[in-house]
């Protein structure tokens, strides 16, 4: 096996998109993402967890199941060129399903450090909120206000962060192609990477190359892409890579809160089985999931789940409130009001 692994080598032709490891002399931010109780934790407070949610949904006659989870990482890397880099993290991950019959809801919370997760506090909104979903009625086609709860935002926005590619752009290939420094999306709407924010970036990449704070959009203005560095020396423009850290600023208040705002809404927990249906406009198709509520007159009914066909960026045109920003997975968003959305 390794005879023929070499002879491939010696016939295969150069990559014509190699580039070195990263110049000597990158300077690398300190990124403070180690929390010393988390990384060293036993598996006892994990179980707890687990089981208080089962418990809990049992004693309402619902099922639980979920992940309870603890991750720690240690990262060093020389270069050829002489840089020397180190990273070291901590996750505490705690993500609950709960079904009721005809009703479920559905949180993950990610931490720094597993003490910061409120997980009986979770554990009981999740529960209560499976047992408010059920008997969902018929959705309405027309257009609605819709408030998108944290964890429906950031399943749009990584689909945003997937088309902030430089190349793909220049390519003609996604709906940012010729549009860096237009208006993309609402005024409300920023998207920005603070390597020391509510998620720990990380400092460099794998060729070494040095990771900084970016603003990708600013105010619902396009202001720069991920570029690689074979396509930055391809044009000209330097490099920028993603520190693997990502959030939109927000406001005040729950979705609850913004719901109340309009005097009738869909509040949408999140969704899955996103598919693009044309990337260069970013088009999508999707289904909601877990919990969607017509808010109306101060009164609150399950509706079913439906699926949608929408531009994420256009629906970030239509922002009308913004409310307290949470962590899910490796970005801070907040649940938003939007108005008038075709459903």
């Amino acid at each position: 096996m390794v005879r023929e692994a070499v002879a491939r080598l010696r016939n295969s032709p150069p990559d014509p998109e190699y580039v070195p490891p990263a110049d000597g002399g990158q300077i690398y931010r300190t990124v403070d993402a180690w929390d010393e109780s988390t990384g060293g934790i036993d598996p006892g407070p994990r179980m707890d967890a687990a089981a208080s949610a089962v418990s809990a949904a049992e004693a309402a006659g619902a099922e639980a199941a979920g992940i309870s989870r603890m991750d720690s990482s240690r990262r060093a890397l020389a270069t050829s060129t002489g840089n020397l880099c180190f990273h070291e993290a901590t996750a505490g991950i705690f993500q609950l399903t709960v079904l009721a019959g005809s009703g479920s809801s559905y949180r993950s919370t990610v931490s720094k450090a597993w003490s910061a997760i409120p997980v009986r506090r979770i554990v009981d909104e999740v529960v209560a909120e499976a047992l408010s979903a059920r008997n969902p009625a018929d959705s309405q086609p027309g257009e609605i206000d819709v408030v998108l709860e944290p964890q429906a935002v950031a399943d749009l926005v990584s689909f945003v962060l997937y088309s902030l590619n430089a190349r793909e752009s220049d390519e003609g290939l996604t709906v940012f192609t010729g549009r860096e420094g237009s208006r993309v999306a609402s005024e409300r709407f920023t998207l920005e990477s603070d390597m020391n924010g509510e998620v720990p970036g990380t400092p460099f990449d794998r060729d070494g190359f040095a990771a900084d704070d970016q603003v990708w959009i600013e105010s619902g203005v396009l202001r720069t892409m991920m570029r690689d560095r074979f396509w930055a020396g391809k044009t000209g423009l330097p490099a920028v890579v993603s520190p693997g850290c990502f959030s939109v600023p927000g406001g005040e208040g729950t979705a609850a809160d913004l719901a109340a705002q309009s005097r009738r809404c869909l509040r949408i927990r999140r969704f899955w089985y996103i598919r693009f249906v044309d990337q260069k406009t970013l088009t999508l198709t999707g289904m909601t999931r877990d919990g969607v509520f017509l808010c109306e007159n101060g009164s609150v009914t399950p509706v079913k789940d439906f699926r949608w066909n929408w531009k994420p960026l256009e629906l970030f045109s239509r922002i009308e409130a913004l409310g307290t920003p949470e962590r899910k997975g490796f970005m801070t968003v907040p649940p938003m009001l939007l108005r008038s959305i075709p459903v």
